[in-house]
């Protein structure tokens, strides 16, 4: 083949031979260039990166735009919370005094009905909470705080809401010796007071609540076991998830916002560990909860 002549082969290419030839003239390397010679294909080429590049700034368009979406539905979200928190808080004061009294004797209708309006407020106090909560979450990705603090003595605190329920009994296990874990004591505490709530709420004909920590290797872990409704199996996929309130006949009157299980999961879940539950329709559900373990002290205030 002549030096340096290209020709093309049945496949479209047109293969280039180049001689590298040392001082003396004598060929120490050959270079083979093989460049692409169907007709067309170099303008196809072209083509295709301009739709790439058009493509491409179409999704950074369409980005943006969802991501000041994102802005604005969380700006709306911080602003109605904020503003139907001092109304709430304004409506629920004058009812609570109405139902004590303060206000003056209420005939038995009345009362009934103050009562189912103290709850309902009290639920519609708990979601603007909760979507506050979730606001936060969405705004930032910060690492949550995480301090010493002795996990027992939070869950005990939480088991309080079955003490004071008629119709359930308490069946309390905080194990031996100290359980110390790294996180928030208030939102830890949320956490453990939804889950124990839930099985209470979920177990209207009362039955034990069942609370166990135990240590598991380097984690703690806690499990809440009640003995009410339970989850249908093709259900349990919905039970973290936003607003992902599951409503049956058996529960559509047990109020709730949907959102408690998604945050209790995410707040643990921020701190290394998790949610999980496991549950027979009818029979009950157990809620468990691992955290890391710490070996860092509590610190503890002077009685």
């Amino acid at each position: 083949m002549t030096q340096g002549a290209a020709r093309p082969n049945s496949a479209g290419w047109d293969v280039t031979v180049q001689p590298l030839r040392d001082p003396r003239g004598r060929v120490g390397h050959v270079v083979q260039t093989v460049r692409d010679a169907t007709p067309g294909r170099a303008e196809d080429a072209r083509a295709g990166v301009a739709a790439d590049s058009e493509e491409l700034s179409s999704l950074h368009l369409r980005l943006d735009r969802l991501m000041a979406l994102d802005k604005l539905k969380s700006d709306f979200m911080n602003l109605t919370t904020h503003e139907l928190r001092s109304p709430l808080a304004i409506v629920y004061g004058y009812l609570s005094m109405m139902e004590s009294g303060m206000l003056g004797e209420l005939s038995e209708g009345l009362s009934e009905a103050v009562g189912s309006s103290i709850q309902s407020v009290e639920l519609m106090m708990q979601l603007v909470t909760e979507l506050v909560e979730m606001a936060r979450l969405d705004e930032t990705r910060l690492a949550p705080t995480r301090e010493p603090v002795e996990l027992a003595d939070i869950v005990a605190e939480a088991a309080v809401r079955v003490d004071g329920s008629e119709r359930h009994r308490l069946n309390l296990d905080l194990g031996t010796g100290p359980a110390p874990v790294l996180g928030d004591r208030a939102q830890l505490l949320r956490v453990f007071s939804n889950l124990v709530d839930n099985a209470v709420k979920y177990s209207p004909d009362g039955g034990e609540i069942g609370i166990r920590l135990r240590r598991v290797g380097r984690q703690v872990v806690v499990d809440i076991r009640d003995q009410g409704l339970g989850i249908a199996p093709s259900d349990m996929g919905r039970l973290f998830t936003r607003f992902g309130r599951i409503v049956t006949s058996a529960t559509e009157g047990i109020g709730g916002t949907g959102l408690g299980l998604y945050l209790c999961r995410e707040l643990v879940r921020r701190l290394g560990g998790d949610v999980t539950a496991t549950s027979v329709e009818r029979q009950g559900s157990t809620f468990t909860v691992r955290l890391p373990g710490t070996t860092r002290g509590v610190a503890r205030s002077a009685s």
